[in-house]
């Protein structure tokens, strides 16, 4: 059996100031994410999609041992596009107050996804153009880092290249804000050298 002891509990007011700045020393029944200071939360939520990220590659790692690089990326994508419309967008756009029906609505979403754009992990240059008009060039992506250290060329292809993974999602995060928003890419790996750009993709509104 587990032994008792008795903790003391954080009151409710203390919960609300923000001032906890890690969650060593004791551990505190009452503690609530609301109780952290700014720069906790931003390791935190650093962490969750480390491991958003982590989840999706060790789940594809497992599918291509068991089926093969080719099928596993098709399951990836099924099952990636599937809980990219029942929860990602949904829940990230209601969480964030996401409104909109342009261009920048999706590029809002990007940012506040899981596995948004943000430093360190997926990170690009905005060329925008419009409100319904605008290019992205991506200049940082570990998951394409990842393969290719790996050396796996069906890898990338499934990842980045005509009707891969990135191909259906980037298209798919622009028809659920408008069905007349398109995506295509405009630069795809491989590249041709490790100071090279890794893609570049362009989203526009249509009459």
């Amino acid at each position: 059996m587990l032994g008792t002891r008795n903790v003391q509990c954080i009151p409710k007011e203390a919960r609300q100031m923000g001032d906890l700045q890690d969650y060593s020393g004791e551990f505190r029944p009452e503690t609530r994410l609301e109780g952290f200071s700014k720069e906790a939360l931003i390791r935190l939520l650093d962490a969750y999609k480390k491991c958003f990220v982590g989840i999706a590659g060790t789940y594809h790692t497992v599918n291509a041992e068991r089926m093969g690089v080719e099928e596993a990326w098709k399951v990836d994508a099924d099952v990636y596009l599937r809980q990219q419309m029942q929860f990602e967008l949904p829940l990230v756009t209601k969480a964030m107050n996401i409104q909109g029906d342009d261009v920048l609505t999706v590029l809002k979403i990007f940012q506040m996804l899981p596995d948004g754009l943000r430093e360190g992990q997926y990170e690009c240059l905005w060329d925008i153009k419009s409100n319904n008009h605008a290019i992205l060039t991506f200049t940082k992506c570990q998951t394409l880092f990842y393969h290719e250290r790996h050396g796996n060329p069906k890898d990338i292809e499934g990842l980045c290249g005509p009707g891969s993974i990135e191909d259906l999602c980037f298209t798919a995060y622009g028809k659920w804000v408008n069905p007349k928003i398109t995506c295509r890419a405009l630069k795809l790996p491989p590249r041709k050298s490790k100071d090279d750009i890794c893609c570049v993709w362009e989203w526009k509104l249509g009459e």
